[in-house]
């Protein structure tokens, strides 16, 4: 009994120190990239520039609004057909977070069950899940970059993305067809590879989206 109180009590203060460290860790690149902005725009009006909205908010506004009055003037001219499937790429960014949750779930559980076997349990259910969801995250991507510029950085997430979605198709039949091998050194290296993938795909994903200095320290 008291072990097993030493063992919660040890994994609520990983919990709290793991929250901890997200939310400094979050924070600094934050307050950096604010502070980056607001030196921009001071060395800006020094050099006898424009004057330019408030780095924190207006400028970022402004340019959410512009993209938004852009994206609705093209959907307004686009025929029925092009537009289902421009909706159907505007899922990309709401699916693509099953599979990221699921297999590094399973990788997570498939090393605890190495030594207790229940935890192993949920293994096979979160691969065939993960494995189902990813081709169709892959599909709604390539959806949602047509008519995107094909620069590198695209090109790499579209293809990486690609690769994830066979790769966890291929890992979810392994997993049907073999549930014995939920706990075997296979299925934990692939889970290992695919979690790893998975992680630069989110990189290049939020490069996409904020641009590549948005990991910064």
């Amino acid at each position: 009994m008291r072990s097993a109180r030493r063992l919660r009590g040890g994994w609520r203060e990983v919990l709290a120190a793991l929250v901890l460290a997200a939310l400094v860790l979050g924070a600094v690149p934050a307050a950096g990239h604010e502070k980056h902005k607001r030196d921009q725009a001071a060395a800006r009006q020094e050099a006898g520039g424009p004057p330019t909205a408030d780095p924190s908010r207006g400028s970022t506004d402004d340019h959410m609004r512009d993209m938004m009055e852009a994206a609705e003037k093209d959907r307004a001219s686009m025929s029925t057909g092009a537009r289902l499937l421009d909706w159907l790429g505007r899922l990309h960014p709401i699916i693509v977070h099953f599979p990221i949750a699921f297999f590094p779930a399973a990788f997570f559980t498939a090393i605890v069950g190495r030594r207790r076997p229940a935890f192993a349990k949920p293994v096979q259910f979160l691969v065939v899940a993960g494995g189902t969801i990813a081709p169709i995250a892959a599909l709604l991507g390539w959806l949602d970059a047509i008519g995107a510029d094909p620069d590198l950085v695209l090109t790499v997430h579209r293809w990486l993305g690609t690769a994830i979605g066979i790769a966890g198709a291929m890992l979810a039949v392994w997993a049907w067809k073999r549930p014995e091998e939920d706990r075997r050194p296979g299925m934990v290296w692939a889970l290992a590879a695919i979690t790893a993938a998975i992680i630069v795909q989110g990189w290049y994903g939020g490069a996409l989206v904020h641009g590549m200095d948005h990991m910064n320290w």
